[in-house]
This record gives C-alpha cells, structure tokens and sequence, in this order.
C-alpha cells in the first residue's frame, strides 16, 4: 500500500519551494540536502508531479490528470531517476552516460522534462564531472532536482549551480501526524515519532522493520539494564552474536546520550524517563566519547565482541560511578 504523505505546513522552507514550483518559479537545478530519513527524495517526487502535472486548476499536482496518474506510478516518459544500482553503493560513470544520451534527443512528450538524481553524493567523481556539463547550459525544458545526506562530497561546482535547500527533520507532532494519516494507531504513532528524533522516513518504515525492534530489545536487556560490574557478563553474553546489528545498538546508545542532554539544554518538556536521566552531564559526555571510539573501532575491524565489552565498562563507570 502506498504511503500517504502531505508535504504543505511542515515549513517554511517546504511551503516557500512549493509556491515557487507552482507559480512557474522553479529553479533549473535544485539541490535538496538533510540527513537521511525526511522523506527528500519523496518531496523530489511531489516536486516534480506539480512540473509534469497539466491540470488549468491551481490545484498541482491535481492527482487526476494522465501526467499525475503516470508519475506516481514512475511510468511519465518526461520523468528521468538516476541513483546506485541495487547491489552498489555509487552512480557509475556508465549510469550518467546514458542519461546524457537519453537528454540529448527530444522528449517524448511536450512540455518539460524532470530529471531527479538520489542521493547524488553517491555518484563517482567521473559522473559528477559528466553531470557538470549538462547543468553548466541544461535545456530551457529540463527541470534537475538533487537530493543528498552529505552536500559536502558533492563536487563545489556543481553545488554552486544549484538552489541549494536545506532541510531539517520534522517536529514530533508532524511525525506523529503522518503516522496517523498511514494507519498506525496514535499509542504506537508516539512511541515511534520518539524514536524516530524527526525522521519521517524512518518512522514510517520502522513499524515493520523487524531487524529495528530486535536490536532495541538488545539494547535494553544490555546496554541499558546493566548497574553494576557484576551486570557485565551477562550483558556481554548477550551480546555476543550481535555483530549484524551492531550499528542499530550504538545508534540506539548515542541517541539515548543525546536525548538527556537535550532535555537538559533545550528546556525539552519531553517526558521521557531515561535509564541515564540522573547522570552527570560529564558522564554523559564521556560516554558519547566511548561511542565514538567504537565507531571508530568497528571501522577498523576491531572484535565486535571487544568494542561491546568496553562499552559495557564505560557506562557502568560512568553512568554508575562503578570502578573496576
């Protein structure tokens, strides 16, 4: 079942692009930028429908002219998507070629052409100086919209190019709004527009995310249930076979840090009770530190069954005020 998302009210910044979209003040070439999980490359995509949409009403995208009718199903011939292929992490060179050979004949239809590019940080420096040509004149008829987690391995000359739209994760109520909208009941719809920190995307697709839900179940029964050093090994024996899921587990701690100092420094009436919520603000601090180390440490290929354990020691002698 498709998800039912209203873009209009969320910002500023949202509202502002769309006006300009359906008042014929598109940009050629939009970069949309924000961390991953706000729904970017769906707001590429309802930019685009207002483009393709050739309904005489203000209403666009009106959702029921042939042009919406084949863009939401991906099927518009004037509705051009370039991103990694399943089972790669870039845009090769190749990708970026044809598309290149496919905007140098003449639409297909009438009227303009869209091309939308995701996540184009992942596109190889080759494809990036392939894509340059084409925006340095891009035809009168062609409309590029960009989206990307991390502007800053997007080539400057292509960055200085385009509008450059910053977007920032929702507010919880708006989350909690579009969980509502798509059917999740209002107590489960709180509960994962908490844990979503204003990542719409995210929230809508944790639901069924059962590798999600395992890994937090962890983190519970581990990371957060320990107290004393006599804690440890058990919690290390749980987490012994947990490398598939490392990376969830030291979201899941760094996320826990980050919300305890918030409540503190953002005069955030959030009521949440965490498990570190009478911890020193230093203690705290120091274990985002020992995250970030483990960070570092699992790149490097160090035992997950190591970077676990230390874990598990900074917290109980930090957050406890344990020695060992």
């Amino acid at each position: 079942m498709s998800q039912r998302i209203i873009f209009t009210g969320k910002s500023l910044v949202h509202d502002h692009l769309i006006d300009d979209y359906k008042n014929k003040q598109a940009p050629q070439v939009l970069l949309l930028s924000g961390v991953t999980g706000i729904l970017k490359k769906e707001f590429a995509d309802y930019l685009a429908r207002i483009l393709l949409c050739t309904s005489d009403t203000e209403l666009k995208p009106c959702g029921q002219c042939i042009s919406c009718a084949q863009s939401q199903k991906n099927q518009h011939p004037n509705l051009l998507y370039l991103k990694a292929q399943d089972g790669s992490r870039s845009i090769k060179i190749e990708q970026m070629r044809n598309l290149l050979s496919s905007l140098s004949l003449n639409p297909l239809e009438s009227g303009r052409r869209v091309i939308v590019i995701i996540n184009i940080e992942t596109m190889t420096v080759q494809a990036q100086n392939a894509l340059l040509k084409s925006l340095e004149e891009p035809h009168k008829s062609d409309y590029y919209i960009l989206t990307s987690s991390n502007e800053r391995l997007v080539l400057p000359t292509i960055v200085s190019r385009c509008r450059l739209i910053r977007l920032l994760p929702w507010r919880r109520e708006q989350v909690h709004e579009l969980l509502i909208l798509n059917k999740i009941t209002d107590s489960r719809a709180a509960e994962l527009s908490r844990l979503s920190h204003g990542k719409s995307g995210h929230a809508l697709g944790l639901e069924d995310d059962q590798k999600y839900w395992k890994a937090k179940e962890l983190a519970e029964n581990s990371f957060f249930k320990i107290k004393n050093i006599s804690d440890i090994p058990n919690a290390s024996l749980a987490l012994k076979d947990s490398k598939d899921i490392a990376d969830l587990l030291l979201n899941f701690l760094e996320q826990e840090a980050q919300i305890v100092l918030q409540q503190r420094y953002l005069d955030n009436q959030d009521i949440y009770q965490s498990p570190w919520s009478d911890a020193p603000d230093k203690a705290i601090k120091k274990v985002l530190e020992s995250i970030f180390e483990a960070r570092k440490y699992k790149t490097s290929n160090v035992a997950w069954q190591s970077i676990a354990d230390q874990l598990l020691f900074s917290i109980t002698k930090e957050i406890y005020q344990c020695q060992w």
